[in-house]
């Protein structure tokens, strides 16, 4: 796919991305709908104006490079999926990993069926001839030898292909992001490497926290009521399981006694649609299905499970049995 000469189309920034609060005549610029590798857009996706704010002076600043880093599930990578969704920029996702050479990034030579060997471009490469944007998922999992083959690349400098003597000058357009969870994170998460310095130089930083209450809450409601959920039951549950997680990611955060962890939106969004295909179950039988659903949305210690049963306890106001 070549993209270098396709049309550029401003997008309206209240309209494409839900952001009442931006300026009545606000544009983005992206690309016009039809190229292969934009990614789906979710319907459900609640934008947050301070993250937009960031990402746009970014895009629009003509930067090259952007870290995006917090604890797991804050949205770091649905972030970017949707800002390149809504604006219609194909968007190369790469997982990292500790084996993840950088020739998987950049390319490599195979062989043909008749015998030779022939250049194939990797994700990074590929960006850098379209002017489309390429994502690194958990990019400090990256041996920092192997990231820094891409320095010159991330601050758009040109770059000779040793195997071809191609020299590749990256469109002005192509965008690269790098997720990833802090090296200190409290939150469990192993194999994160410190990169080299003049790598890490190379990037634009965004830290990212969970949702705002309002807008965590207004994300599980959408993903409810998407799935057919009446609304007087959805909003409850919604508002239960968005209070429930900032206790227990502030109890995480404050070195409370059991909590090893805090709750992602992703397990809010599991535990409320449980909740909802559970509650009915469970009241007959005389029992919470908001205390019996957040079981099944994540694995917890035993001494995890009491604390956040005794903080839904406290939040919902009745207990396991319905007992107030």
């Amino acid at each position: 796919m070549e993209t270098n000469n396709t049309a550029i189309r401003k997008y309206n920034v209240r309209t494409t991305f839900g952001l009442m609060e931006a300026p009545e005549h606000a544009e983005i610029p992206g690309l016009e709908p039809g190229l292969k590798g934009v990614p789906p857009c979710d319907a459900t996706y609640v934008f947050d104006a301070e993250r937009m704010r960031q990402l746009t002076m970014f895009w629009v600043g003509g930067f090259k490079a952007l870290l995006i880093e917090g604890d797991p599930a804050a949205g770091k990578t649905s972030l970017i999926e949707q800002w390149h969704a809504r604006l219609n920029v194909p968007l190369y996702k790469v997982p990292c990993s500790p084996t993840t050479e950088s020739y998987r990034l950049i390319g490599q030579l195979l062989p043909t069926e008749d015998g030779r060997l022939q250049w194939k471009d990797g994700p990074v490469v590929t960006a850098c001839r379209e002017g489309t944007s390429v994502l690194l998922d958990e990019y400090n999992t990256l041996d920092p030898g192997e990231a820094t083959a891409l320095n010159m690349l991330l601050e758009g400098y040109s770059w000779t292909i040793p195997e071809t003597g191609e020299t590749i000058r990256p469109h002005p357009r192509t965008r690269f992001f790098a997720t990833q969870n802090a090296v200190d994170s409290r939150a469990s998460v192993a194999g994160r490497n410190v990169q080299d310095v003049a790598n890490d130089d190379r990037f634009s930083y965004m830290e990212v926290d969970y949702l705002k209450p309002e807008l965590e809450e207004a994300l599980v409601l959408r993903h409810l009521l998407a799935g057919r959920v009446d609304k007087a039951v959805a909003e409850p549950i919604a508002k239960v399981c968005v209070m429930v997680a900032n206790k227990v990611r502030e109890a995480f955060r404050n070195d409370a006694a059991g909590v090893d962890k805090p709750l992602s939106t992703r397990a809010v969004l599991r535990w409320a649609k449980y909740t909802v295909m559970y509650q009915g179950v469970m009241k007959a039988q005389g029992r919470s299905g908001l205390h019996f659903a957040i079981r099944q949305a994540l694995r917890m210690s035993p001494v995890m499970a009491r604390a956040v049963g005794e903080i839904v306890t406290l939040v919902a106001g009745y207990d396991e049995n319905l007992v107030s």
